[in-house]
């Protein structure tokens, strides 16, 4: 992957090599416990104001009375696409911020200034659509772009088995922001799909849809053509349980497609009930494990598993005694054969942490966020590992990324 420089790129080289250096030292320092982290300082690329105009977001709905609508970010070769649910559009930005293309919805947006018909250079345009509920983005090598809709009331369609409601589609968008078609469950046209809370594109341009009801998480494989590869259901009620797990009480975290290949990660999260000593009776729940799992999409086999260790942690009760909880770190994505996960501990800074799943070692970064920042947050990591962020404050969006890359590519390499 080639990247755009940044303004705040240059003089970095030094800090990130006493990093690899410090990550490199700390592999078998950090287990179960809070152990050290190396800090990973961070470049902030751009910011974007609050408003409808096409260098702005509409991040809040502060005057809009109907449920949140998402705002995701993507980034393919330093270019950067937001999906804004809000202002119902899509906008290509250069890493320095700059406008490079707009797909919007008429109405909820005003005329384009920048990249108006006199103001547009060579491939700088915006091309109207009448989007309903801009969603979750992804963009393949061809800079095809997926972007999650739903479709009006009169067009949605009830679920026999679940009874849900399937209403949310996948809509393609060729390199100049031209509509192509939408996926459905089967394909181009095809029946919509319930929520969707995952879009992906892997290397081989394939397209990989996630969604949920109530009772089953499903995911849709499409090859670069937007044939159906492969469909998958998982029951709530029928997760992989860890060996010894008997009586536990699976929950997933995040489903996402692995680097290497047609399979899936599943990351679970378990807990176990909790009963009084004297009654017998249920009190609650308290967290046992956390694992992945990796999924063959050709027979539905689970063929490889790791653990994750959670934090953790003791604090005092009221009445003075120590009391020991773990604090669960949430799966980003996989970047080279690392697994990312992030997690905010109790001194208020935000932690990630890699898992290599080749020596199953662990390290743990601190990141620079901001309480201040921490109004919306929307990540994505790239496959080579560099981790983007649009980060909401109350004034404006910020747009960063921390360079794994360079850390793992020296550290550990890619998965074969």
């Amino acid at each position: 992957m080639t990247l755009i420089p940044t303004r705040a790129d240059p003089g970095q080289a030094p800090f990130f090599c006493l990093a690899i250096l410090a990550a490199v030292f700390l592999l078998a320092a950090c287990g179960a416990g809070e152990g050290p982290s190396v800090s990973l300082k961070r470049a902030q690329l751009f910011a974007l104001g609050y408003g409808p105009a096409e260098n702005q977001l509409d991040l809040f709905q502060i005057d809009s009375g109907q449920a949140p609508l998402k705002t995701s970010l993507t980034m393919r070769e330093g270019i950067f696409y937001i999906a804004n649910g809000a202002a119902a559009k899509v906008v290509r930005y250069s890493s320095f911020g700059d406008p490079l293309s707009m797909i919007y919805n008429i109405d909820t947006n005003p005329q384009p200034i920048v990249l108006s018909r006199e103001a547009g250079g060579l491939g700088r345009n915006a091309l109207p659509y009448p989007f309903r509920a801009v969603g979750e983005i992804a963009v393949d090598s061809n800079q095809t772009v997926y972007v999650e809709d739903r479709l009006p009331t009169e067009r949605r369609v009830q679920d026999k088995d679940s009874g849900a409601i399937l209403d949310h589609i996948v809509l393609r968008f060729d390199k100049d922001g031209k509509f192509l078609d939408y996926l459905g469950q089967e394909g181009i046209g095809g029946t919509p799909f319930p929520y969707i809370i995952g879009l992906y594109t892997q290397a081989s341009d394939d397209c990989i849809v996630v969604s949920m009801t109530q009772t089953a998480w499903f995911v849709h494989w499409f090859d670069r053509n937007a044939v159906l590869i492969s469909s998958l259901r998982l029951p709530r009620a029928d997760l992989p349980i860890p060996e010894n797990g008997q009586g536990l009480i699976g929950s997933i975290d995040k489903i996402i497609p692995d680097l290497s290949g047609r399979s899936l990660l599943l990351k679970v999260d378990y807990y176990r009930e909790t009963k009084d000593a004297a009654s017998k009776t249920t009190t609650g729940v308290e967290f046992a494990s956390s694992w992945i799992f990796r999924m063959d999409l050709k027979d539905g086999k689970y063929i490889d598993r790791w653990q994750i260790h959670a934090i953790e942690k003791t604090a005092k009760s009221p009445e003075g005694q120590n009391m020991k909880y773990s604090r669960v770190p949430a799966l980003i994505g996989a970047a080279g054969r690392s697994f990312f996960f992030i997690y905010a501990d109790d001194d208020g800074k935000t932690y990630i942490s890699t898992f290599d799943r080749t020596s199953r070692d662990t390290v743990r970064y601190s990141i620079d966020i901001s309480p201040d920042e921490l109004f919306y947050t929307s990540f994505y990591l790239s496959p080579e590992g560099v981790l983007c962020a649009l980060l909401g404050t109350r004034y404006e969006a910020r747009v960063v990324w921390w360079r794994f890359d360079r850390i793992i590519a020296a550290s550990s390499g890619l998965v074969k």
